[in-house]
């Protein structure tokens, strides 16, 4: 219970309520001061009416000129229908007649009178009206105009009330709605940190809280599939190290229990393990220093021609040797890539090897370069293998994937060969892709940018 009073919706709904409140209080106030205000105004004019009538009235016994004996009878009359004791005064101030005499009313006594009105006849003035508030017992008394803001401020409380309590109950329904997409995926980001990435957010509620959740789900699905592919990483890893690891193993553990003599042969079986182990070690921290962006390059202004010569010219040898034909067109007028041109080596030799390894004796492997028409140089390498399965050839750059699984390990590497390559190629702000040839085999291309006129000789 607790909780709630430290909830979003708790809190929705105290700052509706106090919202609510504030409102209703500024209404009540200003209604309330606004129907005052017209009472006292319809009080005025009532008051000022009432007192034109009996001067109306008085005015006319005077034109009249009818016996000063019975101006009592009318003032009687007068102040019982007017709700007031009237007096009328002689010119020279003395008392003439009085609405409310016969009730105990006192000629010369103390009277609070009202400010007098003269009665006029013909433009002479021939008397005076005043008025008091006291009421003999026959008056007809009037209701109270001020009971009217009384009964207004009242039906403004309780109408106040039931708005306030009626409001309070429909904010807590509908926050309590709105907040159910928000709670379920807190609730799903819990498992998400407890290392359930499986769950997903519920994509419901307002067009904002969809967009939420399926922002949060798509996180959860990088994050699960980032998760996997670590996993997969450990365990292909620790795949790929186990081999060597195991055959180093072997042989010395056969040469301590004296099977294997520790000739020159055995040295250089476990040497080459031990540079494969290297290798294979070296490829993973290179991968992991590009993926995290701390590879350094010493990028300089170069040409890319002379680059793919070089690698063309290594891997020559051993191509031929195998029955496989390397061709190169590239022209020198091409213009400078600023590039680390150890790496960018390392990229085309990559592609070179993969090249080699899956084209069969008699077929060829071609290396193109050109300027492609945004600024960038483009490099392709094909090659007459057998190609790629289309459903591989998203997935050729993964992490230790091969697309021939009978492939062993000693022929096809450790599969990191071309994830390195799309690695070394990004941060050099390029692209690489693959694509298979009509009627057999693949190219891989990549391009690079252009250098700037003005680019500096070294970077880094």
């Amino acid at each position: 219970m607790g909780r709630f009073f430290f909830s979003l919706q708790f809190r929705l709904v105290m700052g509706f309520t106090i919202v609510l409140a504030m409102a209703l209080a500024g209404v009540s106030f200003y209604v309330g001061y606004a129907a005052q205000k017209e009472v006292d105004r319809f009080e005025e004019r009532q008051e000022n009416a009432r007192i034109a009538r009996v001067q109306q009235v008085i005015s006319r016994f005077y034109s009249n000129r009818r016996d000063p004996a019975q101006l009592q009878s009318v003032l009687e009359q007068a102040g019982r229908l007017a709700g007031r004791r009237i007096i009328v005064r002689s010119p020279s101030g003395e008392v003439v007649g009085d609405s409310h005499l016969r009730f105990g009313g006192r000629r010369d006594g103390p009277i609070h009178e009202s400010v007098a009105v003269p009665v006029l006849v013909g433009g002479r003035q021939v008397g005076s009206i005043s008025f008091t508030p006291d009421t003999g017992p026959e008056g007809i008394p009037e209701p109270a105009a001020a009971s009217l803001v009384a009964a207004v401020n009242q039906s403004l409380l309780w109408t106040g009330l039931g708005a306030a309590a009626l409001g309070t109950l429909l904010i807590s329904v509908v926050s309590r709605k709105l907040l159910a997409p928000i709670k379920s995926l807190s609730e799903t980001a819990q498992h998400l940190g407890r290392g359930d990435f499986s769950r997903r957010a519920p994509t419901e509620g307002s067009s904002e809280l969809r967009q939420l959740a399926l922002a949060f789900n798509s996180m959860a699905a990088n994050l699960e599939d980032a998760e996997q592919q670590r996993r997969n990483l450990m365990a292909d890893v620790a795949h790929e190290l186990r081999t060597p690891v195991s055959n180093i193993q072997g042989y010395l553990e056969a040469v301590k229990d004296g099977l294997l003599q520790p000739d020159e042969d055995t040295i250089e079986t476990i040497h080459g393990q031990v540079i494969h182990l290297g290798h294979l070690v070296e490829d993973l921290r290179l991968l992991a220093q590009a993926e995290a962006g701390a590879l350094k390059l010493h990028r300089i202004p170069g040409r890319m021609s002379d680059v793919l010569r070089g690698c063309v010219d290594a891997v020559r040898p051993r191509a031929e040797a195998k029955g496989i034909r390397v061709s190169l067109e590239a022209g020198d007028a091409m213009p400078n890539i600023e590039m680390d041109a150890t790496r960018i080596s390392q990229v085309v030799n990559n592609l070179l090897e993969n090249a080699i390894i899956h084209t069969p004796e008699g077929g060829s492997v071609a290396v193109n370069a050109g300027v492609a028409g945004d600024g960038m140089v483009r490099v392709a390498v094909a090659d007459t293998g057998r190609g790629i399965p289309p459903q591989d050839l998203d997935r050729v750059f993964d992490r230790f994937f091969r697309s021939d699984p009978s492939r062993s390990r000693a022929t096809g590497g450790a599969g990191l060969g071309l994830t390195i390559a799309r690695q070394l190629v990004e941060v050099h702000g390029g692209t690489i892709h693959v694509e298979n040839v009509v009627p057999s085999g693949a190219r891989f291309v990549f391009e690079l940018p252009i250098a700037a006129p003005n680019s500096p000789d070294a970077a880094e």
